[in-house]
């Protein structure tokens, strides 16, 4: 028991010895009268970063969204003025290929024999 009481005392006395290490490389800040101030000017300048970024991206989004609907105008503005062909793009290739001249003679195949 006495080992137990002893083995308590020292890891006591180790405890107390972290725990005024620690208030020694952190002091405690005594607040002053511009405790308030100062705490605040170190948020706003934390957020002052993402808030510029942040405007960025919504000036950003603002004008893709303006250069699409400008964009989607021209494009039905023009749409409308262009003529579409009546015909689609199959149709156009079969006219084309029977249109073309396609006269093959035909092809007699003769084996080596019949050549003799």
């Amino acid at each position: 028991m006495d080992h137990q009481n002893h083995q308590m005392e020292s890891d006591d006395a180790r405890l107390d010895a972290l725990f005024e290490a620690y208030h020694d490389a952190c002091p405690d800040l005594e607040p002053g009268a511009d405790f308030m101030p100062r705490l605040w000017q170190r948020i706003e300048a934390r957020q002052g970063m993402s808030a510029v970024f942040g405007r960025l991206a919504r000036n950003l989004a603002t004008a893709a969204l303006a250069l699409s609907t400008l964009l989607g105008l021209a494009v039905s503005i023009s749409g409308s003025r262009v003529a579409l062909p009546s015909e689609s793009y199959v149709e156009v290739l079969a006219e084309e290929h029977n249109s073309a001249n396609l006269d093959f003679e035909p092809v007699r195949l003769t084996t080596a024999v019949e050549q003799r």
